[in-house]
């Protein structure tokens, strides 16, 4: 039996935990029941319980778990500040999980395709101003091959990320808004987390790998021949690496980002959530600022060649004013 003279006895023994506002929810929650056939005379007098739906709920209210609620005695029980959460707070199902998880992982496919391809756009500029240097190609018709394989490349690319930003707009409040999972969610996002961990450590140390063995063939190619024409094959040659690793990173990273945004670990604290428009905005400049830059050396100098690796070095100091502004945010949080 539920007492729920019990439950009132909690809430007004929890005054120094909880907010007159809150108590004024938890009163809220109850006044439904008091008009149901269903009523809380009822569950006082043994006659009925609550369903397991509205168990789980004075649960959630009251910080208990289900084991104090549901047993006879009324031992004073250890209230879990921590595990209050608001009534209006969003929750999860595990059928909403589970479409979530197979929705990123569709998702992950799509993105890692159209970064890969991005990542490859500029070798065929870059081997058409190798051969245009060396008179095999007129430069006219170089910088009209290279420019326009580059520009289709770089348009497949877009349209693959706005699709897939349309596909999962449904799911973006899940990446910046705080959310409770149902019972027993969590057990099925790690269960399938665990499953997917050995693919994305080894596809991780797969990419590694081929970004240190592009760099190493560009270092070598350019000691051992010093000649221009092997050094910008060994540039492209570095770039497919690249491009591939960049796949298995996203492929499988994105498709982990999924389970770290439903249990909120990580960048997905609910403490960082709080801060998700301002690092969106902060990005947001940041990127059309490198893009108006590297457009702009581009077409003043003609180095379309060797002007992609602004990209790179952009993108590892992106890394790290990312990693000030999580620290600066952590410091005012303590």
């Amino acid at each position: 039996m539920i007492a729920v003279s019990l439950t009132w006895k909690l809430c007004t023994s929890a005054v120094d935990i909880r907010t007159c506002a809150e108590i004024k929810k938890i009163k809220i929650f109850f006044s439904p029941y008091l008009t149901e056939e269903q009523s809380i005379s009822k569950w006082e007098g043994a006659q009925s319980v609550p369903d397991l739906d509205k168990i789980l709920k004075l649960c959630q209210v009251f910080g208990v778990s289900t084991d104090y609620l549901l047993k006879e005695e009324l031992e004073e029980p250890e209230l879990k500040q921590d595990v209050y959460e608001p009534l209006n707070v969003k929750h999860i199902s595990a059928e909403f999980a589970n479409e979530f998880m197979d929705a990123k992982r569709k998702s992950a496919l799509k993105v890692a395709i159209g970064a890969s391809i991005c990542v490859l756009s500029p070798i065929v500029l870059i081997l058409m101003s190798g051969m245009e240097e060396f008179g095999l190609i007129k430069e006219n018709i170089a910088a009209a091959i290279g420019l326009g394989v580059l520009l289709c490349m770089v348009t497949v690319a877009v349209i693959l990320f706005i699709f897939n930003g349309s596909l999962m707009a449904d799911y973006e409040w899940v990446q910046k808004e705080s959310f409770v999972l149902d019972y027993g969610v969590a057990g099925i996002v790690e269960s399938r987390m665990k499953k997917q961990r050995p693919m994305l450590t080894l596809t991780r140390a797969i990419g590694v790998g081929l970004c240190i063995l592009g760099a190493a063939v560009l270092v070598v190619t350019a000691v051992l021949t010093g000649e221009a024409l092997g050094t910008i094959i060994a540039v492209d040659v570095l770039l497919a690496l690249v491009a591939i690793a960049v796949f298995l990173f996203t492929r499988w990273g994105n498709e982990a980002d999924a389970y770290a945004q439903l249990l909120q670990t990580g960048d997905y604290d609910p403490n960082h959530k709080r801060n998700f428009e301002k690092h969106e905005l902060i990005g947001g400049i940041y990127w059309c600022t490198v893009t108006a830059i590297y457009l702009a050396i581009s077409f003043i100098t003609g180095a379309w060649g060797y002007t992609w690796i602004i990209w790179p070095v952009t993108g590892v100091f992106y890394g790290v004013i990312a990693c000030i502004i999580n620290y600066t945010e952590r410091k005012k949080g303590e």
